[in-house]
């Protein structure tokens, strides 16, 4: 596997289970293990007895494919693989298909994100453009793609890419981690702002995050509905604006910076919660809405690519026209006026994520996927 999730090498970087999914993983294969692009200063860790992962140490990013290459020769050396996993079609794309062509692998190309046409990813950053081009160079030499919704399926096949070679298997998330809280925790978080609706978010402040826009919205929901704070967790490239952003809109009462929250205690924080929002520019499935239903609650979130998989608009919470202010303001007054409303839609998001997302059954998926792939079994009657 050819990767960029630094979480599983010990840095705080996501607040995901990206560990413990590969834990599940290793479960079920002979050996997994796991090149990931880094920095120098990182050791090699050991997930499990068959599950590693090999940081690049690169002194430089532009370094980050050479070294994996030298890397992955080390271990073609100790023994074959039977497939190569890429987290992404950009510069982990590369390096797969250069194994694949030099040791008879099979490759398998993950879209993680909503990248092709995608005009709001590519104002993003202007070597996504870039990108773009490495994708298209490396997608047509993989054996197999998967995607984690079905809104990217559809681009890839609108795009040319034959449909026989895409699988739509969303990220599995152990929703069940969110359905027990500590209790004494969520009370004490209510209590902080006692007599106030919380809104939450939690993710990385990056730009496709949309939070300054988000922020921009609130003195006039404010004007309609005052009594409310709204708690960011997470950190990321944007913090410092946001943190300005907030002062020089006079929120300091209504937006409370949490900065990075365990993964363990998110749970508290959106039990405690009465709306989750999520105005990104763009999502390619939006794992945190998962989570927010899992707690029974109701969400507002952009209409991306990834929330119209998982919200159903106004029965299981509300999905707004991108930087729709009028829109999104509505909404959230909605649920933040009308406690039945809000109770009823987080019921039906409980309800339909517990129905469509299996956490043992995504990984039972993608392991199946694998074995398809990497030596052409009939997964109906695979028995892993």
């Amino acid at each position: 596997m050819i990767s960029t999730d630094r979480a599983m090498l010990g840095e705080s970087v996501s607040t995901g289970d990206a560990i413990n999914r590969h834990r599940q993983y290793g479960t079920h294969v002979e050996k997994l293990d796991i090149i990931i692009f880094s920095s120098t200063g990182y050791q090699t860790k050991k997930l499990a007895d068959n599950v590693f992962c090999y940081p690049t140490n690169s002194p430089s990013k532009l370094l980050f494919t050479s070294y994996a290459k030298k890397i992955a020769r080390n271990l073609y050396n100790q023994g074959g693989y039977d497939l190569i996993v890429c987290q992404d079609p950009f510069l982990t794309g590369l390096v797969g298909k250069y194994l694949a062509n030099k040791f008879n692998s099979k490759l398998l190309i993950h879209f993680h994100g909503d990248f092709w046409d995608n005009s709001y990813w590519l104002k993003d950053n202007f070597l996504n453009y870039l990108l773009l081009l490495i994708s298209k160079f490396t997608v047509p030499s993989a054996d197999a793609i998967r995607v984690v919704s079905s809104g990217i399926a559809k681009k890839l096949i609108s795009s040319g890419i034959d449909k026989k070679k895409i699988k739509v298997i969303p990220t599995p998330v152990d929703l069940q981690r969110f359905e027990a809280p500590n209790n004494q925790t969520v009370d004490s978080i209510k209590s902080e702002f006692k007599g106030k609706k919380i809104i939450f978010w939690v993710g990385r402040m990056n730009r496709e995050k949309n939070i300054p826009w988000f922020l921009s919205i609130l003195p006039d929901l404010i004007k309609k509905y005052p009594n409310f704070i709204f708690l960011l967790a997470g950190k990321g490239e944007r913090f410092d604006l946001v943190q300005r952003k907030v002062v020089k809109l006079n929120l300091s009462d209504h937006v409370k910076l949490l900065g990075h929250v365990a993964y363990n205690n998110l749970p508290n924080y959106y039990h405690a919660s009465d709306i989750f929002v999520l105005p990104s520019l763009h999502e390619s499935l939006g794992k945190v809405l998962l989570e927010a239903a899992a707690t029974a609650k109701p969400a507002v979130a952009s209409k991306t690519t990834g929330a119209t998989e998982i919200i159903r608009d106004k029965e299981s919470g509300f999905l707004v026209p991108i930087n729709d202010k009028k829109k999104f303001i509505s909404s959230l007054e909605k649920l933040l006026s009308d406690q039945k409303l809000a109770a009823k839609l987080g019921s039906n998001a409980y309800d339909n994520v517990l129905k469509d997302f299996n956490y043992k059954g995504g990984i039972n998926t993608i392991i199946n996927y694998w074995e398809e792939v990497s030596i052409g079994f009939d997964t109906k009657s695979s028995k892993i």
